[in-house]
């Protein structure tokens, strides 16, 4: 299941906080006989494109999707109500909710959101630029006063979307400097900076990540390379991995000469953990004592219960998921707040 939402009333007092005219845009959006005029059809057939698809032949199908992609154009489908009327829901747009590195985020702009009378919708994208784009136009066509979601569009359609739709929309875990409306979030690639340096620290010399290529994960493998080369230290290995790999990691454990990792996330870094330990490169002890030192990210609750205890970037999810469910409701004063992060030194490295 990709989405959930509840029904809840909004406090009177809060009626207006959520509103098109407090958005700042240029753009209008785009009707549905601005999408007739430039497929070249009747407001008629693009009725039909979107509510009976079956019925039009495929070529005019075509030719009225590419017009609404083009002209960041979402169906309506609430459009039965009327027009000033509020749904009362946010949606929120994560990559997957499989692995909990998210969770804290999303309960902290639920618990911001939901005593006030929101209700949030949840979507996935699963890492998917495709999926993210459809799951986007999937929220926006129920007419959220508000959408929040983890990184930042990965294609020019789902940017589009978001400009054309007038509400406030907030980007999480990073910090884009051109953000579509505000942000809240960490430096990624300062993240890297900060395991590079660390492991330099400690005399490591071999150094490799292992992560996804999203683009949170790549600024993060940048910055970690950047610094050891800036450092003299020879360039880093990479090790991309499938989508929801995570389960998988301890297969990759054999890197031969490497004695650092820096795993994009903590799920990563608990499975390549487990293949350490059954190639016998793991120990329980002090981080000095590791043979190959592992760093994660996300401090996930099992990273802390197991052993060796895992080292990682401590990312304020509670705190993002908070301030972003606050910039959605207060349109003045500063629109990218950088929460920081912290590196949290445990036993694995």
């Amino acid at each position: 299941m990709d989405a959930q939402s509840g029904i809840v009333q909004i406090p009177t007092a809060m009626s207006s906080e959520l509103t098109e005219t407090d958005i700042s845009s240029d753009e209008v959006a785009p009707t549905l006989s601005a999408v007739a005029k430039r497929a070249g059809v009747s407001s008629i057939t693009v009725s039909r494109v979107v509510r009976l698809p079956e019925l039009v032949a495929p070529a005019t199908r075509a030719r009225v999707e590419k017009a609404m992609r083009e002209l960041g154009y979402v169906p309506n489908l609430v459009a039965g109500a009327l027009a000033s009327a509020k749904t009362n829901s946010v949606g929120v747009l994560v990559p997957t909710i499989a692995n909990s590195i998210f969770a804290d985020t999303v309960q902290g702009l639920s618990d911001k959101l939901e005593p006030l009378g929101y209700s949030v919708i949840l979507a996935q994208s699963r890492y998917d630029a495709a999926r993210e784009d459809r799951m986007l136009a999937a929220l926006l066509s129920r007419r959220p006063e508000a959408i929040i979601m983890v990184g930042s569009p990965a294609t020019e359609d789902g940017k589009r979307l978001l400009r054309h739709a007038r509400i406030p929309i907030v980007e999480t875990w990073e910090l884009p400097i051109d953000p579509i409306d505000a942000v809240a979030g960490f430096d990624n690639y300062q993240a890297g900076v900060a395991v590079a340096r660390h492991f330099i620290a400690q005399s490591r010399q071999q150094l490799a990540f292992i992560g996804g290529d999203d683009p949170r994960g790549t600024r993060r493998w940048l910055g970690f390379q950047d610094h050891a080369l800036a450092c003299g230290l020879q360039p880093p290995r990479r090790l991309i991995l499938e989508r929801n790999a995570s389960g998988s990691v301890a297969a990759h454990a054999n890197l031969p000469g490497v004695d650092a990792v820096f795993a994009a996330n903590d799920a990563h870094a608990i499975g390549f953990m487990a293949g350490l330990r059954k190639a016998g490169l793991l120990r329980d002890g002090p981080a000095a004592a590791q043979p190959v030192a592992v760093v994660g990210l996300g401090d996930l609750e099992m990273g802390r219960l197991i052993s060796p205890s895992l080292s990682t970037i401590s990312v304020h999810g509670d705190a993002i998921g908070r301030t972003a469910a606050t910039l959605t409701l207060e349109r003045g004063g500063e629109r990218r707040i950088d929460l920081g992060f912290e590196l949290v030194l445990r036993d694995s490295g």
